[in-house]
């Protein structure tokens, strides 16, 4: 997996110099015994998509570059690019290179250990369309001062940019700077709600799986373009519970039944994403004194609008209602298609 040098723009404070300060010692000591390590690299072949036999070749490797000044648990970040090339990616670019060795660096120390470098690197290499969203997230937030629980638009853009430039690991070089800076400028217009110039987890992961370029792009899908992408949005699925006590015990059925439930599912109809193949089925309540449960199931192909059930007259009626409690659970697939 190779890649370009980056344009000549990437900060001085991104080279990579000498750590002379002594290193800690790994949370994975690769040097203990032989039964030690040998379960240490089966769990760590059970957790990443690395066989036994390469983990056990990368380990050797790794001590090997490691030692070189003077500890073999961990890699400094001048060594980071002879690490990355054991796995097959070669990468030239000095920001990048600062910025993935920071996703790595899990303690913040400016040290990488084995276990951190190979779990990151398996999804670098050969992570599902999920794995590697969450990556780029965290590759986002990783710029100095960030909030390491957002990604700040400036910091969306530039790791846009390198990443469309250098890193084949990701996707293909296919996006314009200009391209770039609308498809984050219509991201976080659409998303950034409090208009912070931040995006959290769950705002960041809302404007992906509803912007097939952004997600064609990280998933390493080839040559894509605003025009022209496709593909299959993650799946929700949205439950809606419901809760039948006191005069209203055993009338369920005939309140779901009503005209305004009916209407409510319409709606969603008209709505591309939604499938609305609408399940209704009584969960609980065959004791006297226990309530009727009853849940109410719908699958959407992109993110679930909840203004659907909040603003309808099925909601009103059941908030009106006596003895009819109504609660709206929503969760995503972590299965991106």
């Amino acid at each position: 997996m190779g890649a370009a040098a980056s344009a000549g723009d990437a900060s001085s404070k991104y080279e990579s110099h000498p750590h002379t300060r002594e290193r800690r010692r790994s949370t994975t000591n690769m040097l203990g015994g032989g039964g030690t390590n040998d379960l240490i690299l089966h769990g760590l072949a059970q957790s990443t998509k690395f066989e036994k036999a390469e983990l056990k070749t990368l380990q050797e490797s790794f001590i090997a570059l490691a030692v070189k000044q003077g500890n073999p648990n961990t890699i400094t970040e001048d060594e980071f690019r002879e690490a990355l090339a054991a796995v097959g990616i070669v990468e030239s670019d000095q920001f990048i290179l600062h910025q993935l060795f920071a996703v790595m660096d899990k303690q913040h120390d400016g040290q990488v250990n084995f276990k951190d470098f190979v779990t990151c690197a398996s999804v670098m290499v050969s992570g599902s369309l999920a794995e590697k969203l969450h990556f780029s997230f965290e590759l986002y937030c990783t710029g100095d001062g960030a909030d390491s629980s957002t990604v700040a638009k400036e910091d969306m853009c530039n790791i846009l940019k390198h990443l469309n430039t250098t890193a084949s690991w990701f996707g293909d070089p296919s996006l314009s700077e200009e391209e770039i800076a609308t498809l984050v400028g219509d991201v976080f217009a659409k998303n950034d709600v409090e208009k912070s110039g931040t995006l959290s987890y769950k705002e960041y992961m809302n404007a992906v799986s509803e912007n097939p370029v952004l997600v064609q792009f990280l998933a390493g899908k080839g040559t894509v373009s605003p025009s022209a992408a496709k593909l299959q949005l993650p799946i929700w699925w949205i439950d809606y519970d419901f809760s039948f006590s006191g005069a209203m015990k055993g009338q369920g059925k005939e309140f779901l039944a009503g005209e305004e439930l009916s209407s409510m599912i319409m709606e969603c109809k008209k709505n591309k994403v939604c499938k609305a193949s609408t399940v209704i089925e009584k969960t609980h309540g065959s004791g006297a004194d226990e309530p009727d449960l009853y849940v109410l199931r719908q699958e959407w192909h992109g993110p679930f609008e909840d203004k659907v059930f909040l603003e309808s007259a099925f909601a009103k009626k059941c908030e009106s209602t006596e003895g009819v409690e109504a609660k709206l659970t929503e969760w995503k697939s972590v299965d991106f298609k």
